[in-house]
């Protein structure tokens, strides 16, 4: 599915469409500045957690340690969070 199929799915969710109904019914330019700003925010974490997502599922060639040889392997995917510029990824 592209991104962009994806993303539109994204905004007929409940959270993203009580963002969209908040700009849309801002009255003064700092409430719509507000509401534009927080919209981005979210459809920017949903990116990142989109693709940070793909890449953990992505087949991965793992080097071979630099200090003994041996292969380096993965212990399996596990669920993280970090805070970010624009705000938690999980």
């Amino acid at each position: 599915m592209s991104i962009a199929l994806q993303l539109k799915h994204w905004l007929e969710h409940p959270d993203p469409q009580a963002c969209l109904a908040e700009l849309t019914t801002a009255r003064t330019l700092p409430g719509l500045v507000i509401a534009a700003l927080h919209l981005g925010l979210m459809v920017a974490c949903w990116l990142l957690e989109t693709e940070l997502t793909r890449r953990a599922k992505a087949p991965q060639a793992w080097p071979n340690c630099p200090h003994c040889g041996s292969r380096l392997h993965s212990k399996g995917y596990q669920r993280r969070q970090i805070q970010t510029l624009v705000g938690a990824i999980a």
